[in-house]
């Protein structure tokens, strides 16, 4: 599923990170409190995924890099991660833990 998600999430919001040498993706789920189990076997998964890909030569000749941002589950707190996320030029975002903080990150997607 997270696979999928990750696919996905290339696919479809690459295209303006491609400016740069490297690919950033902004990894938003709980890495702390009570959720923490779950987001952490995320993130290994997705810098797993990133490893091989960039073992395989990257994207394009990009190399991928997970940027892991917690957001204890909280989907006030998302929207701070995503900020920051923006702020530092990242422009691709994925989470997969709560729909309230799914539909809280699809909103700030949407506005900015």
């Amino acid at each position: 599923m997270k696979m999928g998600m990750f696919a996905t999430a290339l696919f479809l919001l690459s295209a303006p990170a491609m400016a740069d040498d490297t690919i950033r993706i902004a990894y938003i789920d709980p890495l702390s409190g009570g959720g923490a189990s779950i987001g952490e076997v995320g993130l290994k998964t997705y810098k797993y995924l990133a490893d091989e890909i960039n073992a395989a030569g990257g994207l394009n000749g990009k190399k991928v890099e997970i940027v892991a941002l917690d957001n204890k589950t909280n989907p006030q707190e998302t929207l701070i991660q995503a900020q920051k996320a923006a702020d530092q030029g990242i422009r691709i975002f994925t989470q997969g833990n709560g729909s309230a903080v799914a539909a809280a990150l699809e909103g700030w997607v949407a506005k900015y």
